[in-house]
């Protein structure tokens, strides 16, 4: 018995640490998106030396010199295509908000909460036996099927932001205060503070308990949280600072930010483990609060750092815990920031160079910080592991807002009641616009609630939509003479204007100045007018629009149905034309098996998927229209 002991214990000795380290060393192939990441900027950036964490990777690994996206170069649309190698014909992802057919005219749909179409690789992968992860990546809520393994997706937001005056009242030897805090669909909380003095510091205590005997501490104008179990069993919260001047309170406010939560699917446990280990799901920014001035601009990088940081640390977390041979995560704040403060363009409102300094060192900060994420999660990886760093899409500068609802209203085909609000039972169009994009839907019998066109008057209504939008006509915008020259000449950080705009000479704008302003006085701001609903077109899908609208250069689409064309109420915008170079997105791969070298071979995002399958030795789906990415993996 003896012997067969010590006999076990030597097996052990040499099986057990083999296989633990066979268990440390599990490979994962990670795909981290950065949404609206222009391969021009973080080329730039990388020469600049600003990139440190992205030099790396294209150093050790393969950087991808041409890249395109898919039209339309919109977030659901492309991520959709990262995720399943297949165009929005087969995803069901035409737009970033969609109309889906047998609603009502105006009834519109978020893509980012609605199911692909399409199976996306963690899900075919996960029933190959593999296992599989995603954390916020579009396309992947597990709500509506085709989870990975261990999910986590944006959930409700209980409340928006808000900034309350706090009456903080003695009670013996402590200050209190409190105030209603408003929950959609869940009632009301009331949020109670006790405020005590440690030295030079005040000490507040903050509980949903008036006996504040579960409370959080913090200190004056230092960021706390509180959380609680939302009715859906997520766990909600928000971060809060109680801002004053005064030592005895008496100017104090509150600043709290969204109450946020999280959808979080897996195994038994995977949920509460999140929780115990990383709180609440923070909110992602808070543009509301930056612009009413309730928070600084440093407080609200401090908010979108924070996001980005639970979103490394969760991923992280499950790479390490998992052990997924996929993981899937994303980062949107190159995108936010672009949308806000690409002001690149002098025909932009309120250009000015200084202004746009400071703005693009907004959007140069936004890549910083992503750049400080990859850097964690490199620290993070084993030499079996890869990693495919991209992006959805670029961004390019808007001028100008179109509105396609207020043409069919213009010319009749959309009807508003005497409140002003659309009447889809007496409305033959409403246009549905994301970014660069439009999409109008008929109100054919057949396929809409309420409809009112019939199949005789069909191909007429759709005709005169046509006809209508190929015929607008709008004043062209011209660059002011007064800021030409400071557009084409000023420094940049020690670069010409122009070369931040990835213009080859800034002398091609001179065509667009007021100089010229007597020629092309008048423009088709429409790219094109397409028609969807006909065989063989890669939108043919029951969630796009009858006629397709696309905006040129510098336009982008609006939702409002006001004017013809109104102020960009944001600086950058995306969803046109995939081949414009401030649309390129970005691919980066290494790890495991990945050679040093530059992918001259031209890829889309269609490519990432087939490239994915053929490195988990996986079979891929017919759906798939993407070809595998040449220089990387076996043959």
């Amino acid at each position: 018995m003896k012997k067969q002991l010590l006999l076990l214990t030597f097996i052990c000795m040499i099986v057990l640490p083999s296989v633990a380290l066979s268990a440390e060393k599990k490979a994962s192939t990670m795909v981290v998106s950065f949404d609206g990441m222009r391969h021009d900027y973080l080329e730039r950036y990388m020469k600049e030396g600003d990139m440190p964490h992205f030099t790396e990777v294209a150093d050790k690994g393969m950087y991808a010199e041409k890249v395109q996206t898919i039209f339309p170069s919109l977030t659901s649309s492309s991520h959709a295509a990262i995720a399943t190698g297949a165009r929005p014909s087969a995803t069901g992802m035409v737009s970033n908000e969609i109309h889906k057919p047998s609603k009502k005219l105006t009834n519109l749909d978020s893509a980012f909460f609605s199911s692909l179409d399409a199976k996306p690789v963690w899900s075919i992968a996960r029933k190959e036996g593999k296992t599989t992860a995603t954390i916020l990546f579009p396309g992947s809520n597990p709500k509506f099927g085709n989870a990975a393994n261990y999910a986590i997706y944006y959930g409700d937001t209980w409340a928006d932001s808000d900034y309350v005056s706090l009456d903080f009242k003695s009670e013996k030897s402590f200050k209190k205060a409190s105030f209603p805090l408003k929950l959609d669909k869940m009632g009301n909380r009331t949020v109670y503070i006790m405020a005590k003095s440690s030295g030079k510091q005040k000490e507040l205590y903050v509980s949903f308990e008036p006996n504040m005997q579960s409370a959080e501490k913090v200190y004056v104008n230092a960021w706390g949280s509180l959380s609680f179990q939302a009715k859906n069993k997520e766990l909600a919260g928000f971060t809060f600072k109680v801002k004053a001047k005064n030592p005895d309170l008496s100017d104090a406010k509150l600043y709290r930010t969204a109450v946020t939560s999280a959808v979080i699917k897996g195994p038994r446990g995977f949920r509460k483990t999140i929780n115990e280990n990383f709180g609440f799901f923070p909110v992602q920014d808070d543009d509301r609060a930056l612009k009413k001035k309730w928070i600084t601009r440093k407080e609200y990088e401090e908010i979108s750092t924070r996001f980005a940081q639970w979103t490394t640390d969760v991923s992280l977390f499950i790479k390490e815990r998992y052990k997924p041979d996929l993981l899937f995560f994303y980062y949107p704040q190159v995108d936010h920031e672009s949308h806000n403060y690409l002001l690149i363009d002098p025909r932009q409102p309120s250009y000015s160079r200084e202004k746009s300094k400071l703005y693009m060192g907004y959007i140069r900060w936004a890549y910083h910080l992503t750049d400080d994420m990859l850097g964690q999660t490199l620290s993070k990886m084993n030499d079996k592991d890869r990693i495919f760093l991209v992006s959805d899409h670029g961004m390019e500068p808007v001028h100008s807002s179109l509105s396609p609802n207020e043409e069919l209203e213009k010319h009749g085909l959309l009807v508003k009641d005497r409140e002003g609000k659309i009447d889809a039972k007496k409305s033959k169009a409403f246009a549905v616009a994301s970014g660069s994009i439009a999409h109008v839907f008929i109100n054919f019998k057949r396929t809409q609630k309420f409809g009112v066109v019939d199949q005789k008057e069909y191909s007429s209504v759709r005709n005169e939509i046509t006809s209508i939008f190929k015929k607008v006509r709008v004043k062209k915008k011209r660059i002011p003479i007064k800021q030409y020259f400071s557009y084409a000449y000023g420094q940049f950080n020690g670069k010409f204007i122009g070369e931040e705009r990835g213009m080859s000479e800034p002398f091609d704008a001179i065509k667009d100045t007021a100089l010229f302003a007597s020629f092309e006085r008048k423009i088709n701001p429409y790219e094109k007018v397409m028609l969807t609903k006909k065989s063989q077109n890669q939108y043919e899908h029951k969630n796009a629009g009858d006629v397709l609208l696309v905006a040129k250069k510098g336009y982008y689409m609006s939702q409002d149905d006001e004017k013809k064309v109104l102020t960009a109420e944001v600086l950058g915008n995306h969803g046109g034309d995939p081949s414009r170079k401030e649309l390129f997105p970005i691919f980066l791969a290494a790890g495991n098996g990945i050679q040093k070298r530059t992918i001259k071979s031209e890829i889309s995002t269609l490519d990432i998927a087939p490239t994915l399958y053929k490195l988990i030795d996986i079979k891929q789906p017919d759906f798939v229209e993407g070809e595998r990415i040449p220089e990387l993996g076996p043959k």
